[in-house]
C-alpha cells in the first residue's frame, strides 16, 4: 500500500474546503486544514476521530508574504516528507454594483481571491522546487472567468486574473515537475458569499442564496440587483446544482491522476451549469471572432504577413 500524501488546504471551515478534508480523510491521506480561527470553527468531531492524519493550522489568506512564508515553513514539518499538494481553496464572493464598491471591498475581494493565493503559492515554491518528488498546486476558481454576471464584476475579475495566472504559472513550473491546475466551479451551495468582516456586509452571492435575502438598499441599481437575486431565489437548486462533496471527490480524483503521471487540463470546468454556460460563451466568442476578423486583421502594419508565429502559438497553447 502506498504511503499517504499530505495536502494543505485553505478555507476548510465549510463548503468545498471542508468537503475536501472529509474526502481525503476517508482515503487515509494526511491533511493540514487551514483557515481563520480554525480551531473554533472547524468541526471538532473530525479532529477527535482523526488524531494522526489531521492537523489544524491558523492561516489568514489575506496575510502579507513574510507571514505566509513563516506559515509555509511551519506547515512543512507537520508531517514527515513535507507537503505533496497545496490546495488554494479559500475565497469570497458578493454582489455589488460596480459604481458602489468601496475601496475596502475591492481591496479585500482581490486580496482573498487573487493576491492571497498568489502569495501563499510564492511562499511554498522554494520548498517545492527543492523537493525532488512531484508536487501539485491546485486552485478553486470559478466558471465566471468565462461568464461574468452583472453586479459580480469584482468577483469575476479576481477569479479571471487567478485562472490566467494559473495558466501561465503551469508553464513556468513544468521544468520543476510541479503540476498546476484550476478547478473552475459552477453554482455550488457554500458559504462563499458570507462577509469576512461585518463592516463590509456585501449582498449575498449565488453561492449562498438558500433563502430570500432582505431587499437591497435603494440605489439606482436596486432594480437590477433585485432581479438577479430573484432569479436565483426562485429555484436555488436549479441555479446551484453543484454538490460540494461530489466536487471534492472529483477534485481529489483528478489530482490522483496527475500524481500517477496522467495528463489533465490546466483549467477544468466543474458543474453541469458551468459546462453549459462556458460552452455557450466559447460558441459566441468564436462567432464574434469570425464576424469581426476583418477588423482585427486590419490593424496590422503594412507589409507584414499577419497572424501569429508557430512558436508563439505553441507557447500560449492550453494543451
Amino acid at each position: 500500500m502506498s504511503s499517504p500524501k499530505t495536502y494543505l488546504i485553505t478555507g476548510t471551515t465549510s463548503g468545498i474546503g471542508l468537503a475536501l478534508v472529509q474526502q481525503l480523510l476517508s482515503q487515509s491521506q494526511n491533511v493540514i486544514a487551514t483557515g481563520r480561527n480554525i480551531v473554533s470553527r472547524f468541526p471538532s468531531d473530525l479532529v477527535t476521530s482523526h488524531p494522526d492524519n489531521l492537523k489544524l493550522l491558523e492561516l489568514d489568506i489575506a496575510s502579507p508574504l513574510p507571514h505566509l512564508q513563516s506559515i509555509a515553513a511551519q506547515a512543512w514539518d507537520l508531517f514527515p516528507g513535507g507537503i505533496d499538494v497545496l490546495f488554494n481553496n479559500a475565497g469570497m464572493s458578493a454582489m455589488k454594483p460596480f459604481e458602489e464598491a468601496s475601496e475596502e471591498y475591492i481591496s479585500q475581494i482581490y486580496t482573498v481571491n487573487l493576491f492571497g493565493p498568489m502569495r501563499l503559492t510564492q511562499a511554498f515554491l522554494p520548498l517545492f522546487r527543492n523537493n525532488r518528488k512531484g508536487v501539485t498546486i491546485a486552485f478553486t476558481s470559478s466558471s465566471s472567468t468565462y461568464t461574468p454576471l452583472p453586479f459580480m464584476s469584482h468577483y469575476s475579475a479576481s477569479k479571471s486574473a487567478l485562472s490566467t495566472t494559473i495558466t501561465s504559472l503551469a508553464k513556468e513550473l513544468l521544468p520543476f515537475h510541479i503540476s498546476v491546475l484550476a478547478f473552475e466551479c459552477g453554482g455550488t451551495v457554500t458559504n462563499l458569499g458570507q462577509p469576512r468582516q461585518s463592516s463590509l456586509s456585501p449582498s449575498p452571492s449565488p453561492s449562498s442564496l438558500l433563502s430570500p435575502p432582505p431587499p437591497p438598499q435603494e440605489t439606482p441599481y436596486a432594480q437590477g440587483i433585485t432581479s438577479l437575486i430573484t432569479m436565483f431565489t426562485r429555484d436555488p437548486p436549479a441555479y446551484m446544482p453543484g454538490s460540494p462533496s461530489k466536487m471534492a471527490k472529483t477534485m481529489v480524483s483528478v489530482i490522483n491522476k496527475i500524481q500517477k503521471g496522467e495528463k489533465v487540463p490546466v483549467r477544468l470546468v466543474l458543474g453541469s451549469d458551468a459546462w453549459e454556460s462556458v460552452n455557450q460563451n466559447l460558441d459566441e466568442t468564436q462567432q464574434v471572432l469570425q464576424e469581426w476578423k476583418h477588423v482585427s486583421w486590419g490593424t496590422d502594419r503594412d507589409g507584414v504577413k499577419g497572424g501569429a508565429e508557430v512558436d508563439y502559438l505553441r507557447a500560449v497553447s492550453i494543451l
